[in-house]
């Protein structure tokens, strides 16, 4: 019996090209990541699963090239293992959702191996079966030119529209009225601190809600020197409105920043954000910006004079990310991430605890905050702090909580509801501990008595949305000339710091609290309506 051969390409009148296709879809899962979290994250963190992605792409191709001795087969072979196992995580969470008489379809033990027959009849199939190799590779490189053209372009076309949006901003605010007033500033500027604390309430909603009282920690503050504002609610109900409202000193439809519910431009309302009228003041006035990797793009100043993140390579040097840990687990290496084995569970820690850069990028800005002081000349500095914001992954003491019901749910909140209280209340607890611990280190190391603000962007429940942590350190301003009062909320912030150590003459606007529509969203404590 003859022995059966490879069979040979079909010639066909087009010509194909090389097999590009098994790159592009190679590189696909990565871009179409990076392109749905845009807003969230930089491309670098792109960079290292990209590269990884073209190298494995690279050698795969090559050993199949060895093999079927065509580049043509070779690149077809490759590019069907490279699709099964980047479409595997994302069949599975499909599959785990179906149930057929009680009997669940999404199980590892089944899917592996009807993965591994398809894999074998697709690769015999495309070894020994398949024609017109040169059609199918034509095919493929349109396919693969498009999937990597469009993310592409989505990319380009939002980082275009973010510069043109930053110049546009810079003009406006620098053509701002406001701007043209004159700022007197004291003889030793003082350092400005703006910490927030992402979802922080207040004192009341914690004891209304989570049944617990942080009194201790404010009472630590006030002994320091600050005034609390028992009363304070933010502007808006999300990050973006109440920071962006706050580092303008004004509302943002007074911005020109239109509803959420009727235009798509409250996506650029970062960059007034970054580009602030608080920030451009007080750089012109000479002050050096410090800010910290947040680990969120929108709210990361990047072009401050100091920019403080993890590491210059952080992401070339740092364990496996968020984003790669999505990754991973969009596709067959989601097989790995949860095997139980010990062996393989030590390298895929961080894969099953995706926080682990968050929790380090958290540490990190606590660390240093406290070393602001040391730098050279006058300084503004931004920290966004995503605590007591979800993963609740910190106990009160500030160490890893190993139990996974705390943050392995949908969006990195607990699996279940019980576990919110308590993950939340943890989070409060050790965050507050560790302010009181960074300001005083922060008073006591300054040669100038620095202006310290510390706030919540919103709340956290929707029935205490609105009440936030609002704490103010003004130093040389107390008793008869306090300015402050318990409701100030934080688009007066830095109209009062302005006008008390600048010699500024901001009128302070009411203080009002406005949900997506720009509607007014009245007070409901018993202890402070009324006031």
């Amino acid at each position: 019996m003859a022995s059966q051969s490879i069979p040979q390409p079909v010639p066909s009148p087009r010509r194909a090209g090389p097999p590009i296709h098994t790159f592009a879809i190679a590189a696909f899962p990565v871009l179409s990541l990076l392109t749905y979290n845009i807003a969230e994250v930089s491309w670098r963190v792109a960079v290292r699963p990209l590269l990884f992605a073209l190298a494995s792409a690279a050698v795969m191709l090559g050993l199949a090239r060895l093999l079927l001795r065509d580049w043509m087969r070779a690149g077809l072979a490759t590019s069907f293992v490279i699709f099964l196992i980047i479409s595997y995580g994302r069949v599975y969470a499909i599959l785990t959702k179906v149930s057929l008489g009680g009997f669940i379809i999404g199980r590892h033990r089944y899917l592996v191996i009807i993965y591994a027959l398809v894999l074998i009849v697709g690769l015999w199939w495309t070894a020994r079966k398949a024609r017109q190799l040169s059609s199918y590779t034509y095919l493929l490189n349109i396919v693969g030119a498009v999937l990597v053209v469009l993310p592409l372009l989505q990319i380009a076309g939002h980082y275009i529209k973010d510069a043109v949006f930053t110049a546009e901003t810079r003009q406006q605010v620098q053509s701002d009225g406001e701007l043209a007033l004159t700022l007197v500033p004291p003889e030793n500027l003082p350092d400005i601190y703006y910490i927030v604390l992402d979802s922080h309430t207040r004192n009341d909603a914690l004891r209304d809600d989570f049944n617990y009282d942080n009194t201790p920690d404010l009472d630590r503050l006030r002994d320091l020197g600050f005034f609390i504002a028992d009363c304070s609610r933010s502007n808006y109900r999300y990050t973006l409105g109440s920071l962006t409202s706050a580092l303008n000193m004004d509302y943002l439809d007074q911005l020109q920043i239109p509803a959420s519910s009727t235009s798509d431009a409250q996506e650029n309302i970062w960059v007034l954000l970054k580009q602030s009228r608080v920030r451009q003041w007080l750089e012109s006035l000479g002050y050096q910006t410090v800010a910290f990797d947040t680990t969120y793009d929108w709210s990361r100043l990047s072009d401050a004079d100091i920019y403080l993140r993890l590491g210059s390579d952080a992401q070339m040097l740092q364990g496996v990310t968020p984003f790669e840990a999505m990754l991973i687990k969009s596709t067959a290496g989601l097989i790995l991430a949860d095997s139980q084995s010990r062996l393989l569970g030590v390298h895929f820690e961080q894969v099953n605890f995706p926080y682990s850069v968050y929790m380090s990028s958290q540490r990190f800005i606590l660390n240093q905050l406290p070393a602001i002081p040391s730098y050279p000349g006058p300084k503004f500095v931004f920290a966004h702090i995503i605590i007591p914001h979800p993963p609740f992954i910190f106990a009160p003491d500030g160490s890893l909580i190993d139990d996974p019901r705390f943050y392995d749910g949908e969006n990195a909140m607990p699996a279940d509801a019980s576990y919110i209280d308590q993950g939340y209340v943890n989070q409060v607890q050790f965050i507050d501990q560790a302010i009181v611990e960074i300001v005083e280190a922060i008073i006591a190391e300054s040669q100038v008595p620095p202006i310290i603000i510390i706030q919540g962007d919103h709340g956290w429940r929707d029935d205490n949305r609105y009440e936030i942590l609002n704490a103010y350190y003004l130093p040389g301003v107390s008793g008869e000339g306090m300015i402050l009062y318990d409701t100030i909320s934080p688009v007066n912030s830095f109209r009062v710091i302005f006008n008390t150590y600048f010699a500024a003459d901001l009128p302070l606007l009411e203080d009002i609290s406005l949900d997506s529509d720009y509607q007014i969203v009245p007070e409901t404590s018993p202890a402070c309506l009324g006031k």
